[in-house]
């Protein structure tokens, strides 16, 4: 099984998360920009024109007028396109409208002044914010810009600065390998990073028995699915299973044996999930699956059927245990996520009712 396989909650974020997202990054990008022109106007008031080709006028144009008022149009860009154009779920996307912004204050600020030799390395500063992507693709297209903005600046901005640059001992072309061989050393230990706060946080999105998604993530899913339905009508079911007379199985048998059982129904909720699908352990003997079509029964009498039919070994010799399983197709007619699960669970209890071993949509 991939740990790393998208669920519709993975790529998404919901409604309270963005917007945090975007209360909290455009918050963070204002106050930078205003230290960073605090800081231009200071050095301002420190120039002395007879140091340098240029007047106190060409000075402020160049160094605040121009930096400023760059880093300002891209923030006031990418918030309109954020918040009014393109409102986007997609973490990806957000990821993105992140990675334009770092890179655009990050970029602006070094190839405008040229003259700061060490002032390059702040290109290496977006690097930084990549974990909190978690996304490799993202990583590696931050660096690739950090890369492409050192080489703007190394061949195109530092040639055309208007100031009298400094000589110094080493040349062009190694500074920018040894730039390039440190982003490379960045982007491969902020990779490794970005892999183990995944592979954590995908361990906690699951049950440690199973390796099925849990409770928690299952709600989340079902969300995800429910705002599909209402902004695009796509159609998905639900079925939920429970393992028929399990307190006896672990009473008879033992508990071991019982996590056998569960186990068993995992591998056949994960064997008939369809693509796109979603399996969960619910609670205890209990399994649901989000299924994304309008057609529930099919999938829940394969599992069903295969898991009567599956030979345990007992100490008794062969034995066989049964599923009941209620299912239910989303419509507009529910109210919420937990109004829906309580139709399939209605379904559920039903099925028990008239005598186990059977699915009731």
């Amino acid at each position: 099984m991939n740990l790393f396989q998208p669920t519709a909650s993975s790529r998404t974020l919901d409604d309270n998360q963005w917007l945090d997202w975007n209360r909290a990054v455009f918050k963070l990008f204002r106050q930078l920009w205003l230290i960073t022109l605090g800081v231009e106007l200071l050095l301002f008031l420190t120039f002395d024109p007879s140091e340098s080709l240029l007047s106190s006028s060409a000075y402020f144009l160049h160094f605040i007028l121009l930096p400023s008022g760059l880093e300002g149009l891209v923030l006031l860009v990418v918030q309109l396109l954020f918040t009014k154009l393109i409102p986007s779920h997609n973490r990806r996307v957000v990821s993105l409208y992140t990675i334009i912004l770092t890179s655009s204050f990050a970029g602006i600020t070094v190839c405008v002044h040229t003259s700061v030799s060490m002032l390059p390395a702040m290109l290496l500063l977006p690097m930084i914010l990549t974990p909190l992507y978690k996304d490799r693709a993202m990583t590696l297209l931050q660096a690739v810009l950090v890369v492409l903005l050192y080489i703007a600046n190394r061949f195109y901005f530092t040639p055309n600065s208007p100031y009298i640059l400094p000589s110094t001992p080493f040349s062009p072309v190694t500074d920018t390998l040894v730039f390039i061989g440190g982003t490379g050393a960045a982007y491969i230990l902020l990779a490794r990073v970005n892999e183990s706060l995944l592979l954590n946080e995908e361990r906690s999105r699951r049950d440690s028995l199973t390796h099925l998604f849990n409770h928690e993530n299952f709600y989340e899913e079902l969300n995800c699915y429910i705002r599909d339905h209402r902004q695009k009508g796509s159609a998905f079911s639900i079925i939920i299973a429970d393992i028929d007379n399990f307190k006896k199985v672990n009473d008879t048998y033992g508990h071991a044996f019982g996590d056998e059982v569960i186990k068993q129904v995992s591998k056949l909720f994960l064997l008939h999930e369809k693509k796109g699908g979603f399996s969960a352990r619910y609670g205890g003997e209990e399994f649901a699956m989000i299924i994304p079509d309008a057609d529930p029964v099919m999938t829940a009498e394969k599992i069903r059927s295969d898991f009567e039919a599956y030979d345990f070994q007992t100490s008794e010799g062969v034995k066989h245990f049964t599923l009941s399983i209620g299912a239910a197709v989303y419509d507009e007619g529910y109210a919420n996520a937990s109004v829906f699960f309580e139709k399939a669970d209605a379904a559920l209890y039903q099925a028990k009712k008239n005598g186990k071993n059977q699915v009731v949509v």
